[in-house]
């Protein structure tokens, strides 16, 4: 009788160090995001380092299947070289997601990312939507569905978001706008580069065709992609079928790689002036923490 309630004792303890652990690191997660989104520096300590590197909530909007992994590529970004995701933080004006978005995962930010994990490469940068898809140059290039060349916005002397703004009103056309190129090698304008892609989605709220920008990143290898920086499982609130995706790739991680990554729910604010908030939720989880 004394070993079985040793037993019994022993497995409460070790469900409620279980949920405890959980719960740390889930709303860990909720806290440092909301951090990252509600900083607004100009760029990050270092060499000319962008702010993209410590601020912000980086993105992809995904759709689980069990014939493939969500944190894998889409044939498009095999084939060009690039993925695209949305970045997000208080002093933009980002009420939505691409395509429906309302599931996905988020990458830690490049100095924040644990020890051991990829460096995800960064490429370039749109204030709006870039029509990626039709783009080559690893999806920051000429646009294949228009008559001109679209070369990245420092070759065409477009080096602040006022240059960007008064080129895209010559055609009011998202297809012919130009990327900031915001490669590790354009040290050190790749800082001013990223800040002044945030500056005009800011300047140009009203008259930008869509809510939402796209940073590209390069296609990383998939052989590798456990060692992917995923910092959560994401889902937006109000959005049906939201959370059980989000579960589902949660499931799928940890099937796949083990380890517990966080569910953390993503309410977008309504309308330009409110802030986003990202919460933990146990009865969210799918998976529990090892």
């Amino acid at each position: 009788m004394l070993h079985s309630q040793i037993r019994s004792l022993l497995a409460t303890a070790l469900l409620a160090a279980t949920a405890s652990a959980q719960a740390s690191i889930g709303a860990q997660t909720a806290a440092r995001m909301q951090e990252n989104y509600n900083a607004i520096p100009t760029q990050c300590e270092g060499n000319a380092v962008p702010a993209h590197a410590c601020s912000g909530v980086l993105l992809r909007s995904t759709l689980p299947s069990p014939h493939y992994h969500t944190w894998h590529h889409s044939q498009n970004s095999k084939d060009k070289g690039g993925v695209s995701f949305s970045y997000l933080r208080s002093d933009l004006p980002t009420t939505g997601l691409p395509a429906d978005g309302r599931s996905g995962f988020t990458l830690y930010p490049l100095l924040q990312r644990p020890a051991g994990s990829l460096r995800y490469e960064m490429l370039c940068a749109w204030p709006t939507d870039g029509d990626t898809w039709e783009r080559d140059n690893r999806g920051c290039g000429d646009n294949r569905q228009t008559p001109e060349r679209e070369a990245a916005c420092h070759e065409q002397g477009v080096h602040t978001a006022e240059d960007w703004i008064a080129r895209f009103r010559l055609t009011g056309d998202y297809k012919r706008q130009c990327a900031f190129d915001i490669r590790r090698a354009r040290v050190p304008e790749r800082a001013q580069a990223f800040h002044q892609t945030l500056r005009a989605q800011r300047l140009f709220a009203d008259e930008l065709p869509f809510v939402w920008n796209e940073i590209v990143i390069g296609a990383w290898d998939e052989a590798h992609a456990s060692e992917l920086p995923i910092q959560s499982f994401f889902y937006i609130d109000g959005e049906y079928g939201a959370l059980e995706q989000a579960q589902a790739d949660q499931k799928d991680w940890h099937r796949t790689h083990g380890g517990f990554i966080p569910v953390i729910k993503i309410r977008l604010p309504w309308q330009a002036g409110e802030r986003a908030t990202f919460t933990y939720h146990e009865p969210d989880q799918a998976v529990a923490a090892p």
